[in-house]
């Protein structure tokens, strides 16, 4: 996948993040839920846009957590048909500039690029492998550093994932 339609599948993922005052996910369709997993969709005027989604089961780190916004780890398709199996994260806060953050599934380090509050892998070969590794892992932590310098320590379980991913590939192809 391109930087660009890396970029766009970001933008699209921050209009569905704001779409509702309330809950992120206001404006998206809920289609299953496959245990910590949640697969959604969305019409925009690009076309369908699918995606899976799963918050943190721990929070670790020394920061106010009143300051802190939604948490999140992605895999989106859509909306057009290049825009597949993009793995993105959601801080909850802004990354500091030209920062990494640590994906580490089962103890196997990735490190991903961020802009502002999101993280992504470099590319579509890196997504694949990712997303291989998150089907066969049990837990998935993601380190990052904030613009204050706060330390923070996600951890996300990959129960559902699997199954989570299937149904997102059959309704979204």
């Amino acid at each position: 996948m391109s930087v660009i339609s890396r970029f766009r599948a970001v933008c699209i993922i921050l209009l569905i993040s704001f779409a509702g005052a309330h809950s992120a996910f206001a404006a998206a369709q809920e289609l299953q839920v496959f245990n910590k997993w949640t697969v959604y969709s969305k019409k925009s005027e690009a076309g369908r846009i699918c995606f899976m989604s799963s918050v943190p089961t721990k929070l670790d780190g020394d920061y106010d957590r009143a300051n802190r916004g939604e948490t999140r780890v992605y895999v989106t398709h859509g909306p057009g048909k290049s825009d597949r199996n993009v793995v993105s994260v959601q801080a909850g806060y802004r990354y500091s500039k030209q920062s990494e953050v640590e994906f580490k599934v089962d103890g196997k380090k990735t490190m991903l690029f961020t802009l502002d509050n999101f993280a992504w892998a470099q590319g579509a070969e890196q997504d694949q492998k990712l997303i291989q590794a998150m089907k066969r892992g049990n837990s998935l932590v993601v380190t990052g550093i904030s613009s204050r310098k706060n330390k923070t320590i996600d951890t996300y379980s990959l129960s559902g994932f699997t199954k989570a991913k299937a149904f997102l590939d059959k309704s979204c192809p």
